[in-house]
């Protein structure tokens, strides 16, 4: 896998092309994926367990951040659900 490369893409063969390719696709899934992970960990964790379905602001807030930047890559992205 190729991360960063000083030659100019106009210079690059066929098979580099192809392997910039494969990585970008392959680092965009990691990235969905390891935000859609992060947000599922945050969700699941229970503030109180006197009222497990209280949720207080400062976690509504942290669980709608993580989702509003899972939607901006995905979006960016094109592989919005």
């Amino acid at each position: 896998m190729i991360y960063q490369s000083s030659k100019k893409l106009s210079k690059c063969s066929k098979q580099e092309l192809l392997l910039l390719l494969q990585a970008e696709v392959e680092n965009r899934d990691k990235l969905i994926q390891l935000i859609d992970k992060e947000w599922d960990k945050w969700n699941r964790v229970i503030e109180d367990t006197q009222f497990p379905t209280f949720q207080g602001n400062e976690r509504k807030s942290l669980l709608e951040g993580i989702e509003m930047i899972g939607n901006l890559v995905k979006n960016f992205y094109g592989t919005g659900d």
